[in-house]
Order: structure tokens, then C-alpha cells, then sequence
């Protein structure tokens, strides 16, 4: 991929903006790529002066980091420390895989348009696994992000499974769309169900759900010892950042879209009722990652 491809196509979506780059967001710190698998999450801001986030925020050729806001109208997805779910989602996915980089999209949940330019920008990025952290109950509203989520089909993406009311009733979107290159993630405590049980299973994701799940559990049975590497999952939403960097650590340069999925639902260590789940133990190494098939 040609270095200036994404401010390219930034510069391309932002022309079609309604909002002015009126903005007063701060700079960008400087600096290099640092290299690794990309993930792009699209968000609602990150807070990219943190240092944690800022060492790691992926670059093009010229040191520019790869970032786009879709409610300002500019380059600079910046949300105020304590602001937004971003910089938590950002910290979830770095603590899960350390040596990621992340490419940072910020787009307005309600706005059909800007969620469909919000994948257009991250799937023209080396990002081959993308972080969503909205959904809603409204399929209207999502209907162009999963139309240009199908055609990013080189892309995987990571949807949030929504709230437990929301599954049973069958209508959590973008997850409802069944988009052969996404998974669906969810929380998961073992206080919540015995891994297994048909019953307990159905309850939780709801009998109308048919999606491929991925669930961070906080233990893989009640008597592991298992300590999160980063803050506690406490949703749907948060399990999007972890199960992403799961994702992306898993990734060969082989892989793309449903083969990256497939890959993954393969190498959940627990499962139930066909369900796949990880627990908080997991930090992404080399060790960890696949060697790539000959």
C-alpha cells in the first residue's frame, strides 16, 4: 500500500462532510510507525496524547498517524481524557496485543453515512481487522455500514453483541446483519453461566441469535486463576477492543476477511454449545501467533 493512500482517501470522505473542521483539538505528538498487525477502531475519539496510546498509533511513511474524524470534519479523532468509550477500547485492545498498532476512526453512531465512510476509510488502511464500537436497534441505520462492510470483504471486522435483552429479541445491529467476514463479541463472567449448558447458552446470547460469538470469559472455569492484562471487561462494547486484538494477533499475511474469522472461532480454547469463548488471561506474543501455511 502506497504510504499516502489513507490521507488520500481521508481527504476524499472528509469533502463529503456536513460538519466544518472547526475543531480545536490538539496535535498529534510526533513520531514513527512503530510496525505491527493494525487495528482500526472506529469509535467515538481517543484521547491520542495519552502515551500509551500515542507510541502506538500507526503512521504513514512521512510519520503522519493514520486517523480520521467524521464529526469534526478533520484528521484529529480526539476525545478528552474521561470522554467517550475510545481511549478505554484503545487501552483494552494494546493490553491484549502490546506490540499492535492502532488506526483511529471516529464516527457518529446515528449517522448512517458517516459509519459507511467510517469503514470505507479503515478498509483502504493496513488495517485487516476492524473494531466497531456502536450498535443499535434501528436495521435503517445500519443498512449502509453493513452494505460496505460486505464489500470490504478483505477486511474482518468485530461487532459488539449488544445487551442480553436486545439478543433475545434478535436486533442488535450491525451483528444482526449475519456479514460472512464479522464476528460478534460479548462479555461473558462465569457467575453468568456454566460453559455447556444449552439452557444457560441460549439464555444468554438469546434464542434468536445465530451469529458466531466470541465471548472474553473472566475465567475459564471457576477455580482458574485468571487476571485481566487490562481493564476489566464490563460489555459488549469492551469485548469488541479485546476480541479485536485477539484477532489481529492471529492474523498472517495470508489472511483476510472470513479466513481471519475462521481462524479465530478455530482457536478459542473453550467453548459451549458451539460457542467460542477466550478468558482475560490471553496477551498476544510471537509465540502465540501462527506461522504462515506453506
Amino acid at each position: 500500500m502506497q504510504p499516502a493512500l489513507p490521507r488520500a482517501v481521508a481527504a476524499v470522505l472528509l469533502m463529503a462532510c456536513a460538519a466544518p473542521a472547526l475543531a480545536d483539538d490538539p496535535p498529534v505528538p510526533a513520531g514513527l510507525d512503530p510496525g505491527g498487525e493494525a487495528i482500526a477502531l472506529i469509535t467515538d475519539g481517543v484521547d491520542y496524547t495519552d502515551t500509551e496510546i500515542a507510541g502506538r498509533l500507526a503512521r504513514d511513511g512521512e510519520g503522519e498517524p493514520i486517523t480520521l474524524d467524521l464529526v469534526d470534519g478533520d484528521v484529529r479523532p480526539y476525545a478528552a481524557p474521561g470522554d467517550g468509550r475510545g481511549t478505554r477500547l484503545a487501552k483494552i485492545a494494546l493490553a491484549a496485543y502490546p506490540s499492535s498498532r492502532l488506526i483511529i476512526v471516529r464516527a457518529a453512531p446515528t449517522d448512517p453515512a458517516s459509519l459507511a465512510r467510517a469503514v470505507m476509510f479503515a478498509s483502504r488502511t493496513p488495517a485487516r481487522v476492524v473494531a466497531l464500537s456502536f450498535w443499535g436497534r434501528d436495521p435503517e441505520t445500519w443498512k449502509p455500514f453493513a452494505e460496505a462492510a460486505r464489500m470490504a470483504s478483505q477486511v474482518a471486522f468485530v461487532l459488539p453483541g449488544g445487551t442480553p435483552a436486545a439478543r433475545r429479541q434478535g436486533d442488535v445491529f450491525p451483528a444482526a446483519f449475519n456479514l460472512p467476514n464479522a464476528v460478534v463479541a460479548a462479555d461473558l463472567k462465569v457467575s453468568d453461566l456454566q460453559v455447556g449448558s444449552k439452557l444457560a447458552v441460549d439464555a444468554w446470547l438469546g434464542t434468536k441469535v445465530d451469529q458466531d460469538y466470541l465471548a472474553p470469559l473472566d475465567a475459564a472455569v471457576p477455580d482458574s486463576k485468571v487476571r485481566s492484562a487490562g481493564p476489566d471487561i464490563e460489555d459488549a462494547v469492551d469485548s469488541v477492543a479485546f476480541v479485536a486484538a485477539v484477532a489481529a494477533c492471529f492474523t498472517t499475511p495470508s489472511l483476510i476477511g472470513a479466513d481471519i474469522k475462521e481462524e479465530l472461532l478455530e482457536r478459542a480454547p473453550f467453548s459451549g454449545q458451539g460457542r467460542q469463548f477466550f478468558d482475560l488471561s490471553f496477551t498476544c506474543n510471537l509465540s502465540r501467533r501462527p506461522r504462515e501455511k506453506m
